[in-house]
């Protein structure tokens, strides 16, 4: 027998397959070395070594923290954008967005500080933010102000998935009711889960945060010059009201005519 052409001789034993490393296995684990460990635990040489590769092998995907900023922020935005939410009436849109928006960063705190500190490059996200603005122009919004409200919810969402996270009170009733602060005293009591105060606190403020965005009645239909009028209504009444006048002081006396000077030469035109 020939052995030369048994393909079972020419066969040789290798490394074992391996499924080929895709960009989401890299987010998925970044994301788990972040959770649990802090953005700064988060080196490539750590995340290779948890995906079972060298990390040289990682550049093929990703060019370095930068890749990783990216990627696990497509990943979190997965956890937040909807686009079902273009149907949804703008104050549905409003709180369906900024309620989703919490909740996954209170999901990932340690994410909070890189991804509100670099600059938005991940296509997922910039969709996310034209979804949620359409959504607020179709309904009359003027673009800047939906710009506004969604920077706005952004940072209140942020601020309080961050807050979420905090183990203990920020404010403990025994010790503000020691200090003869009375107000302080009567609102922290019965508080016991920093969790739970954070929340109900985003609730609340999520569910009237649409309303510091309307104009008066007066605004929206025109009235500027009604509005003006009121203004200087209200301002004559100021100055109307009872107090002290002001003094009137002496008028300033005439100086001396200043002298004749020179006429002023011509400007000359510079040359090109």
């Amino acid at each position: 027998m020939n052995r030369s052409r048994d393909p079972d001789h020419l066969r040789r034993p290798g490394r074992p397959t391996r499924p080929p490393l895709t960009e989401e296995d890299i987010a998925r684990e970044a994301l788990a070395i972040i959770d649990e460990r802090g953005w700064p635990a988060c080196t490539m040489k750590r995340l290779a070594d948890r995906l079972g590769v060298r990390a040289p092998s990682l550049y093929h995907h990703i060019d370095g923290q930068r890749g990783i900023i990216e990627l696990v922020r497509g990943l979190i935005v997965q956890e937040i954008h909807d686009p079902a939410i273009l149907e949804l009436p703008w104050r549905e849109a409003i709180q369906e967005f900024g309620l989703a928006y919490y909740r996954a960063f209170a999901r990932h705190p340690n994410t909070i500080q890189v991804l509100s500190t670099t600059p938005v490059r991940n296509p997922e996200t910039l969709r996310m933010y034209e979804s949620f603005m359409a959504a607020l122009v179709r309904d009359g919004w003027e673009l800047p102000r939906a710009f506004e409200a969604m920077v706005g919810l952004e940072y209140l969402a942020l601020g309080f998935a961050y807050d979420w996270s905090a183990g203990d009170l920020l404010l403990e009733h025994e010790l503000v009711a020691g200090q003869s602060l009375p107000l302080l005293a009567e609102v922290t009591r019965g508080q016991s889960d920093q969790r739970a105060v954070a929340e109900t606190t985003f609730l609340s403020l999520l569910g009237h945060y649409g309303d510091m965005f309307q104009r008066p009645a007066s605004l929206a239909d025109g009235d500027l010059a009604g509005a003006a009028a009121g203004a200087t209504r209200a301002g004559e009444r100021f100055e109307g009201a009872d107090g002290p006048e002001r003094a009137e002081g002496p008028e300033p006396a005439d100086g001396p005519e200043p002298a004749d000077g020179p006429e002023p030469a011509a400007p000359t035109t510079p040359s090109t």
